[in-house]
């Protein structure tokens, strides 16, 4: 929120003080506009921590199993890789390539249609996560049934 101010009427101090706030707003300056809404806890600090802990795992792990695969075919892990990818849907693809957490959880956003998971709710962020989880163990399958083809 630019320049504007936010209250969470937690108490009647703060119920005051917002009041004040808008008695004292100035006529004729810019529009302003108050939105009183049912108070949605945004996502917590442990929620937020697993979901990236799980995430860094889970891509660990593929990674591993690439490698595996890499060590017994004598394929490099990008050609393992690319072979993988011939048969996944064009956004698993581009989070069995990804790199790092934050370019797999960017991808997972545009599959959910999230443009940023950092205002979800608690509720909203669990089904994020959820979705995260299902995404990634797809891949997974994928990678894993690649290998048994390979072995």
């Amino acid at each position: 929120m630019s320049g504007g101010k936010h209250f969470i009427l937690r108490d009647d101090r703060i119920k005051h003080a917002a009041a004040e706030y808008i008695l004292n707003l100035q006529p004729g300056g810019p529009l302003q506009e108050v939105v009183v809404r049912e108070h949605q806890r945004t996502r917590t600090l442990p929620q937020n921590s697993r979901y990236w802990a799980t995430l860094t795992e889970c891509l660990e792990q593929t990674a591993s199993i690439v490698e595996q695969i890499s060590n017994e075919t004598g394929y490099t892990p990008l050609e393992v890789k690319r072979l993988i990818a011939q048969e996944m849907e064009a956004e698993h693809v581009a989070i069995l390539f990804a790199r790092t957490a934050e370019v797999a959880h960017d991808v997972i956003k545009d599959i959910c249609n999230v443009p940023t998971s950092t205002r979800l709710n608690t509720k909203k962020f669990m089904q994020f996560e959820d979705h995260m989880i299902l995404t990634i163990t797809v891949i997974q399958g994928e990678v894993n049934a690649f290998a048994r083809r390979a072995a």
